[in-house]
């Protein structure tokens, strides 16, 4: 049996850069798909910094902590939340609790959203990327929205999401990860906690 990998944390937010891809296996209700993100640039936007991430057509923008602030298609604006809305807290460490309360904006109106997240634990993940050490962070919001997703320092973002919209569960498992060239090699992972 193999040893068990030790606990992760992260202290930082990673650095993208035009060029990573994340291709996942996406499955919803009884559809199944294959998802593509790619970070297309950082674009500066009244003065706030945004990775812009293409997929599906549409480019999502988060900011430099990986907060998605909105989505848009043709330059157009389809989604938006303000303020964005903190996938992601720094230090990343089990235990961490955080909220987020802001107005969500798309065709269909305005409306209030409360979230709450959580880092509930360091876990091995598997999935068809490979095994990876990460940090579980679980997402409640009032209203019909839920998510766990799985973060993995090595791969910058999630390796899987887990989620309900409505009464539509789905499930994204990581595929491929594809970093774009780096001269200056990443910084090396933090040390596991010593909680």
């Amino acid at each position: 049996m193999a040893a068990p990998l030790p606990l992760v944390r992260s202290d930082e937010p990673p650095e993208w850069r035009p060029g990573d891809v994340w291709t996942y296996q996406s499955k919803a209700g009884t559809e199944t798909q294959t998802r593509v993100l790619e970070v297309i640039e950082v674009r500066e936007m009244g003065g706030v910094r945004y990775y812009v991430v293409r997929t599906e057509g549409s480019e999502h923008y988060y900011t430099m902590d990986l907060q998605w602030a909105g989505a848009a298609r043709d330059r157009r604006v389809e989604a938006r939340i303000t303020p964005p809305l903190p996938w992601f807290a720094w230090p990343l460490d089990v235990g961490r609790r955080w909220s987020h309360k802001g107005i969500y904006e798309d065709p269909s109106g305005k409306r209030e959203f409360d979230t709450e997240f959580a880092v509930t634990a360091s876990e091995t993940i598997e999935v068809p990327a490979g095994r990876f050490q990460s940090l579980k962070v679980v997402r409640e919001s009032a209203g019909q929205y839920s998510d766990e997703y799985w973060y993995v320092p090595e791969v910058r973002f999630y390796a899987r999401w887990v989620g309900r919209r409505g009464n539509v569960d789905f499930d994204w498992k990581l595929e491929h990860y594809r970093a774009a060239s780096r001269l200056i090699p990443a910084p090396r992972p933090s040390a596991p906690s010593s909680r």
